[in-house]
């Protein structure tokens, strides 16, 4: 499968597809050029520029990397909806204090994020200091949600299998600037007067912070990446396949359903069939009732099979698809080669169609 593009631009926004993709310090920078030449773009245009999703995860980006990145956000004012981050042991309290810096300075409650995703880095207790001094000293959350009063978003934060003490995490918990949400939690909204900052992502209210004892190892030491499930990312990838369908779909349609199906030369073609009487032999259509009798012997015997009903055969199955009962000359396909069928139904139909073609030759 062909990898996607690195940036793409979307109705929502800009989106980073950069999970795992930077082992080359090169690429990075190339990938930083292309995106400061849209952003550029897009002002000039007169457009609001926002990366709706920012996906730099699994990669051991250098300290000087980050700060790059974050200083081309900053001059173009842009808003990164959700910052994927996680993964990265090279992300450290160096990177932190970047971050922290970054929400004091150049970020407005309008351009603030909305996700933070930060766990399995290398943060200790002076990297989550950092940034939860930044975003207690500003007023950047809760961010204010269009057309309500005093309801806004606090920072959905996710710090997971990091280093940070858990009586650390506790105490911002208890002083209410953290609130422990569950993706059971429902609304992730709260009151801007008086309501948390930051929602932080935990397993249960009554469980812990998930975070590892020690010190962080060395990028070189750290273990490998998670596979990770990414519902954004595979509901992209079947919108895809989606489109690619449809693509083929009107392919078929040119030159094949409409040139095939609709004229009769689908498959061997349907009217040469009919000259050389293969369709019209004595015994053909009965033998094709000899397989419904066994498709529906079969359905009994093997409850919820999945294969074709003998004459509920799609034009697509018919003309050959992946498959489909038809060969690319016309001659029916052995029951065992199409998609689906099993035992004892496969073994019925296999006989039915050795009769057929007996009788066919």
């Amino acid at each position: 499968m062909a990898m996607a593009p690195l940036i793409q631009v979307t109705p929502e926004g800009i989106e980073i597809k950069g999970r795992r993709r930077f082992t080359d310090p090169q690429a990075f920078d190339i990938m930083l050029a292309d995106l400061s030449a849209r952003m550029e773009k897009q002002l000039t245009d007169g457009q609001n520029v926002v990366i709706s999703d920012l996906d730099l995860s699994q990669n051991k980006l250098t300290s000087e990397q980050f700060a790059s990145l974050l200083v081309t956000l900053a001059a173009a004012g842009v808003r990164v909806t959700r910052y994927r981050l996680f993964g990265c042991p090279t992300l450290n309290d160096e990177v932190m204090q970047q971050i922290a810096n970054h929400f004091r300075t150049a970020l407005t409650p309008e351009t603030a994020p909305a996700e933070m995703h930060l766990s399995d880095c290398a943060i200790t207790s002076e990297g989550f200091q950092h940034l939860m001094s930044a975003i207690e000293e500003t007023e950047l959350f809760p961010r204010p949600t269009p057309g309500t009063s005093g309801i806004g978003h606090p920072l959905y934060l996710r710090l997971e299998n990091n280093y940070i003490p858990e009586a650390e995490i506790q105490e911002k918990v208890d002083a209410g600037l953290i609130k422990k949400f569950t993706k059971t939690s429902g609304s992730r909204s709260a009151p801007i007067e008086g309501g948390p900052k930051v929602n932080l992502v935990v397993r249960g209210e009554h469980t812990g912070f998930q975070q590892k004892q020690g010190e962080p190892p060395a990028p070189e030491a750290a273990p490998p990446p998670k596979q990770v499930f990414d519902k954004n990312a595979q509901q992209q990838e079947m919108q895809q396949q989606m489109k690619n369908w449809q693509t083929q779909a009107k392919g078929m349609q040119k030159g094949g359903w409409d040139g095939g199906w609709q004229q009769g030369n689908w498959g061997g073609n349907w009217q040469q069939q009919q000259q050389k009487g293969g369709w019209q032999q004595p015994g053909a259509w009965p033998q094709q009732q000899q397989q419904q009798a066994a498709w529906q012997q079969g359905k009994g015997q093997q409850k919820g099979a999945n294969f074709a009903r003998p004459n509920m055969m799609s034009p697509a199955l018919m003309a050959g698809g992946k498959g489909g009962m038809v060969g690319a000359k016309g001659s029916m396909a052995k029951p065992s080669q199409v998609a689906g069928v099993r035992p004892p139904v496969q073994q019925q139909q296999q006989q039915a169609w050795q009769q057929m073609q007996q009788q066919q030759q």
